[in-house]
Order: C-alpha cells, then structure tokens, then sequence
C-alpha cells in the first residue's frame, strides 16, 4: 500500500506539503525525520510531520531521499513545536527550526554549468538582455558555479527566472547539491597500546628491544602503558607528544610496528562555568519546605500543575528549586531549568552541578555552535538528566520529564521578538509541562501581571516564601532627587553626592557595590547644540549612540557605525554635546570621582566574548573588583553575598515609555536590583536616583509592596482592557518602499472588521521606530475577546484566513507580514 508524507518545507509559510513515499523508502521515513523532496524546480530539506496511508485528492510527487537514520524530533517534542506554530501563527518549519541547534541545518544550494559547446553564439542570442548574457559568460569557463555566487559575480537578483528560461533552451544545466551541516561531531586523534603489547610482559619485552636505538618510541610506549594500568585506555594525540616530547614520526613509526593504533576518537565539546563561590545549602526552614512538598506530590503523582513560587528576594527560591530536582531525578525522571538571562547561567550553573555533577548540561546563545549541537546530543541520547538554559532550551529533547522550572518568570526576555516564530518561553514551558503531566514551577519576587492573575483565578497555585533566609531583612531604599540635586549642584556627572559617599563608605569597609544604568554606551544621542540636529542612522528611525571608547557613533537596531562628525551636517556648528547617560559615561564618573574603586563594566559592549560573564562575574564574586556597574543583567538573579550596596544611576529609563508595561517593568527591574544587596547577615541599602521621587512605583518600590503594586497596576488594566483581561496580536507590514508597505497594511486593515464579537482593531498607524533596517513599518493591533475565545481557536481559525488572502494577493511582494501573539514590545 502506498504511503504519504506530509513535509514542513521553507518557503511555505503556514502549512504543509504532501509527498508519496517510493517503495522501499516506507521504513527509512518517519516523522521528526529530515527528507529531500522536490520543491518548484529545485530540491529542498524539510521535515516529516506526519505519515498516511490515504492519498490526497491531487497528484504528488514522490520523497527524493530521507536524511535521517533516527528523527530529530521525539514525537513529544514535536507536539510541542506544532502547538507554537499553531499559537503563535506561524509555519511549522519555522517552528522546528526553533527547537533544533543552530548549524544543524542541511541547506541545498543550487550549481549551474554551460550545457553548449556553442558558447559564444549562446551569448550572441541575449544581446537585449544583459542579465542572460552576463550569467553565459560567467559560465562560459564551463566550471559549476552556484546561484549565490552567480548573483554576486554578475549583479543579477532574479536569477532563478533567467536560469529557468536558459535551461529551457539547452543552453545551461542546473544541479541541486546538498550542503553538508556547518556543525559536526569533533574527533581528535587518539593513540592506544595493541595488544598483546597491554600485558607487562610483553611491554618489557618490546621495551628492551627498543631502549638503546628508539629511547623515544620507549618513552611514549611506557606513557601509554602507565595511562593504560591508570584505566585510560588512549591518549589524545596531542598530550601524548607534548607528555613525552616525540614528534608525530615516532608515533608513526611504533605504528608501523602494529605496537600502538592511531584512531579517531570523538571529542565532547562541552561548555563548564569557571565561576566558583562559597555557596552553602541551607536547611529548608517552614516556607520552603511546604512549597516544595506541594510541588513534589505533583511529581509523584505525575500530574500537572502551574506553581506560581512567589517569594522575596533572597529567600531562597534556588534552594526550593535545587530540591525540587533532586526529588524528580530520585524518581527516574529528568529536569528542565529555563533562565532569562545568559549572565544568570554562571553562577545558577555552578549551584546545579555542585548538587548534581555531570548530570547538568547548560544550553545557551554564547556558547560555541559545537558546544550547542553536543549538548542536544547528549540529552538527546539520555546522558544528561538537566538542562539548564535560556529561552531556546525549552524544546531540549529530555525524555521522561519530571518538573520545569522558570527562574525570574515576569522577564520579558523569555518572549522572541526580533524573530519567527515569536513565542513566550515561559508560556510553552507551561504547555511542555501540561503535555508531560508534571508540574511547572515559575519563581519570582516581582510576578508578571499574567502570572498574578492566573494565581488570583486559582489556575496557578501560588506558594509564598514571604521572608528571606534566616529572617535576614529587605534592603533600607533610600531615593534621591535628581532635580534638586542640580540646583543644588550637588551632582558629580551621573552620581549623586550621596551615591558617592555611600560607595566610599564600603570600600572602607572592603565590601561590594552594584550599580545598574539601563542604557549602553556613552551617551543616547549626540546633539548639535547651536541648530539642535540630532545624529540619526541612516537606516534606522533612531538616534545614534556615541561609545566614547571607539569614538564612534552606533546604531543598538541594525548595528551600523560611523565616525563622530567634526562639524554638524546640517549647519557646520562645532559644538556637539553629548546628551544623556549610558554605562560608559557612568563608568568615566567613577574613575573622576572615585578614583581608587576598581569597576567591572558588564553590558552588550563588553561581554561579546562567550566566557565573558564567566570572567566577570567570578572576578567581582572573588573581590577582585569593588565595583559591578551593568545593564539590566546585573539586576536579577546574582546572590554575592558581600554585596551591601546598590545604586540605581537612573530610575527613569523606562518610566515613561508608551508601553501599557513600563510601570510594571520598572517596579520589576528596581525591585530586582534592589533584592542584591544585603543578602547575609550584613545590612544592605539601596539608593535609587530619580527625577520624579513621588511617582505611585517609585513609592511602592521603597516600601516593597509588590502586592499593592500589582493589584492596582491590574485594575487599571482592567479598565482600560489591556492583558491579562483580553489577548493582544500586534500585526507588522514592513517593506522597503514605504508607499507600497503602507497600502499593504491599508488592505490588511481592509479585511479585518473595526469590532467583531471576536476582536477589535486599531488604525494602521506607522511603528513607535518607523524604519530598522531600511525597512519601513507599520502596525496594527488587535484585542481578541478572551471571554468569546478562552482558547484561542477561534481567533487562529480567523486569523489563518486573512493569512491565507494575504498571501494570494499578488500586490503584497516585497511585503512582510509578521504576526506577533502576546507582544511584548510595540516599538
């Protein structure tokens, strides 16, 4: 009986493809499974999503080549990636390329090669059209060159329509190659002992021969008998020789005698955390044991349950969830630990393998993509039981899961946004978990509005730790007015007066500081001050950052970067100033002011290099600095015990942002970095320096009132009907002619109605930064009604349809629509 495939393939946004299965390709295909199959008139690798045995009401074309001895994908995880294609509204290829290693990926790549003998008489049809010709004479010399070659050697974009006409004539022939995967298994040369050369008698025989003519050939047959009897079976080629000092012709030569065996011997590129601390499990007191009792009966039983664990800073939130897996691996299961930020992954790391060993993997962006594909491999093949990871590490393909837990659940780090699909990994690990029927447990001391809504609906069961370890207290908050501080002149650049008394006051006393600017560089913008021109990048609606260091002018959205001008383009004035406040400014206002502080900076700009927050963090946590100044990444997650004081530079970085999210976020990040300081025994303080000291989350910030903070942040929300109480889609047009984006948008508007018992919509209106990339953006926000659509299948239904009209409109080309469900961010 024939068999059909349906294939997720690129280039085909929101379905799948079917495909007939040749005889005798039945047991090689199965889903979760990469195939070559035919695509246009080209080849493509995509990936089976499910098998039949009826065949579809129109012809097929059959499987060219399965990829895959065994699927890539567990049947559970691909469960999990069609959720997210079907939630988020994207395609399922996008989707599963999501849940897999970078640089795993297969890619054709198509040649092409003069097919006449002619070529000249070839070239002398086209002289009409210079793009035909262009491409024959570049294939003239009768090599195979690939199209994206071709396009750059001759210019031409469209190449794929002139070689189709070209090879209708017989004039070329084009090849469909595969390209083998950037990302492989490493192997590195090992050298053993043969036998019988293992037995001691047999090593002392071959030893006295060669003692007095190959003294060398000795000495790397002993190092390797000894590493032998030590229960190393081989050594790395490379230790060998700088163990013993032989040269590769030694070990050429012993091999040439059948005493030793060169052999390729893979090599696990495993990434380890080199930050180190005193780190001391505490004993559970009350709060922490009833949260985890409730948490483990949901790992016995094998149920699901969202634990909303919300408790203070420093109250041992870490212990809970250290605990929580050493229940679930005592059981036979595995483990899931998703963390917000690359800079947390250190030291959490280093708590999770002080408890469990090698049992832990770690899975992140910075990490190498040979240290990535190997450590989905070895949880892939169960020899690993945890996961720690940022967002990505969600779909790790663990078997047999036992509890997932979401450190610092409110970040909205956890939401994709600059690409598809555009999922919340906070969300899908709730939906990972309700598959796997184990409990999820999202940790915070500042919940998301969602989050604290789902708790006060009884969907999430909230479990308290109210106090911190060992009744150690909150951190005393202290704010300063920036307004009266410049009357008064009272401020040294960016620092307060009492900020740099403070700081001094604990390196007399020998103990850390964290100083948080949410803003990179040197300075937002730089400004002419006698015209007010601001200096903008050029392909982006976006002020230029000066970074002092460079000397340069730099654009935080495409990453373009200029010199810093002498004069002002527009009027010739000479007096540039520099005008705001980013890590750079506040870190040359320390070396001024306080000169003999020694400051680690930690931002985008300096930790570029994968070990970076390793090397960091540990030298701040080894008091090799006194001070740690940073972004948001120092905010959250960091427990360095010596850490007394924190100052916030500027609390309103993000205040007044046209975001229904900013007070909530600002509460969160100010809470967050506060929760540093003070963690042991000694006292800690908090100065937080702002020009509007009585606004509501300042106030609540000083008095740490999450739950005041919160319950009036969601009433207000309520009114205005904002999430958690209806669902936000936020649709994006975005094209390189501004014209034709903003029609595109007008017609997409055109097929969605203004109000519906389902949703409502907004104007098209341009986006906060009209153009990133030299791409033009306009938006368009829809408010489903959760009360007509608790699950959301009426509005996927919906929204599918107006995909599927906009994508058979012709006039929409060169138009990108991006659809983006539970936005975090509007700019």
């Amino acid at each position: 009986m024939s068999r059909f495939a349906d294939i997720a393939v690129p280039g085909v946004p929101h379905d799948t493809l079917s495909y007939s299965v040749p005889p005798g390709m039945e047991n090689a295909i199965a889903p979760g499974c990469r195939a070559v199959v035919p695509l246009g008139r080209r080849s493509v690798v995509g990936y089976c999503i499910r098998l039949s045995d009826a065949p579809p009401a129109f012809k097929t074309r059959p499987v060219a080549e399965v990829v895959d001895e065994e699927p890539l994908l567990s049947g559970e995880v691909l469960r999990l990636v069609k959720w997210v294609a079907d939630y988020y509204c994207c395609g399922l290829y996008d989707a599963i390329k999501a849940s897999l290693p970078q640089g795993i990926e297969i890619e054709t790549e198509q040649y092409a090669h003069i097919s006449t003998d002619n070529v000249e008489e070839a070239i002398g049809r086209y002289k009409r059209s210079r793009a035909k010709r262009a491409i024959l004479e570049t294939l003239a010399s009768g090599e195979y060159v690939s199209f994206s070659d071709l396009e750059e050697l001759t210019g031409v974009s469209n190449i794929v329509s002139h070689m189709r006409t070209l090879e209708q004539e017989g004039l070329v022939h084009v090849e469909t190659v595969m390209e083998r995967p950037k990302v492989r298994p490493k192997k590195i040369a090992h050298v053993r002992l043969l036998f019988p050369w293992t037995r001691e008698e047999k090593m002392r025989e071959a030893v006295t021969i060669l003692e007095k003519r190959a003294p060398k050939q000795v000495n790397v047959l002993t190092t390797l008998y000894t590493a032998y009897k030590q229960g190393r079976e081989s050594l790395p080629l490379t230790e060998l020789l700088k163990t013993t000092g032989a040269s590769s012709g030694t070990v050429r030569a012993l091999a040439e005698k059948e005493l030793v065996a060169v052999e390729q011997v893979e090599q696990i590129r495993r990434y380890t955390s080199h930050f180190t601390e005193e780190f001391v499990q505490h004993v559970l007191n009350s709060d922490q044991q009833r949260a985890l009792e409730s948490i483990t009966t949901r790992i016995d039983e094998g149920t699901f349950e969202s634990f909303l664990l919300y408790g203070v800073t420093a109250s041992g939130k870490t212990q809970v969830y250290i605990e929580t897996l050493r229940h679930a691996l005592d059981t036979g299961k595995t483990a899931l630990v998703l963390v917000p930020e690359i800079a947390l992954t250190p030291q959490l790391v280093y708590r999770f393998t002080s408890a469990f060993g090698d049992d832990v993997i770690v899975m992140h962006s910075r990490m190498g993509l040979g240290e990535r594909y190997d450590a989905w491999r070895l949880v892939r093949e169960e020899k690993v039981r945890v996961v720690v990871g940022v967002r990505s590490a969600v779909f790790a393909p663990l078997k047999n899961l036992g509890v997932v837990v979401v450190d610092e659940e409110h970040e909205a780090t956890y939401k994709q946004s600059d690409m598809t699909p555009r999922y919340h990994a906070r969300d899908v690990a709730v939906v990972r978990a309700r598959f796997n029927n184990c409990p999820v447990v999202l940790g915070s001391a500042t919940p998301s509005g969602e989050s604290w809504h789902n708790s006060v609906e009884k969907k999430y069961h909230r479990v308290c730790l109210p106090k911190r370890v060992e009744n150690i207290p909150l951190p005393r908050i202290i704010v300063v007015d920036l307004r009266e501080g410049r009357k008064a002149g009272t401020l040294h650049g960016s620092l307060s007066g009492e900020l740099i008394d403070a700081v001094r006051e604990r390196l007399k006393r020998k103990e850390g500081v964290i100083l948080l600017q949410n803003r990179r560089g040197y300075a937002p913008h730089l400004e002419c001050r006698d015209c007010g021109h601001v200096e903008s990048c050029d392909n982006c609606s976006i002020s230029l950052t000066y970074h002092k260091v460079q000397h340069r002018l730099r654009c935080h959205y495409c990453g373009a970067s200029r010199p810093v001008p002498e004069a002002c383009p527009r009027c010739g004035g000479a007096d540039l100033e520099t005008v705001g406040t980013g890590t750079q400014r506040v870190e040359e206002d320390l070396e001024r002011f306080l000169p003999e502080a020694r400051v680690i900076r930690m931002d985008l700009d300096t930790t570029t290099h994968k070990r970076a927050f390793d090397t960091y963090l540990s030298a701040f946590a080894d008091r090799q600095a006194d001070i740690l100044l940073g972004t948001q990444m120092v905010a959250k997650g960091l427990d360095l015990p010596h850490v007394t004081l924190v100052g916030v530079i500027n609390a309103d970085n993000q205040l007044f942002l046209p975001d229904f999210r900013s007070g909530e976020r600002t509460f969160q990040l100010l809470t967050q970095v506060s929760g540093r300081s003070g963690r042991t025994s000694a006292e800690g303080e908090v100065i937080i320096q702002t020009a509007h000291p009585d606004h509501p989350v300042i106030q609540k910030v000083v008095r740490h009132d999450y739950e005041l903070f919160i319950e009036e942040e969601l009433d207000v929300r309520r009114k205005l009907n904002y999430p958690p109480y209806t669902r936000l889609v936020l649709l994006e047009c975005s094209g390189s002619d501004e014209s034709k984006t903003a029609a595109a948008a007008a017609r997409l508007a055109d097929m969605i109605p203004k109000q519906s018992k389902l949703l409502s919509r907004s104007e098209v209106a341009p986006a906060a930064i009209f153009r990133v990339n030299r791409r033009y953006r306009f938006h368009l926000l829809l408010r489903v009604r959760k009360s007509a659509d608790p699950g959301n299948k009426l509005f996927r239904a919906y929204i599918n349809t107006v995909i599927q009209k906009w994508h058979a409109d012709k006039e929409h080309r060169g138009v990108r629509l991006t659809i983006d469900v539970d936005p975090q961010e509007f700019m």
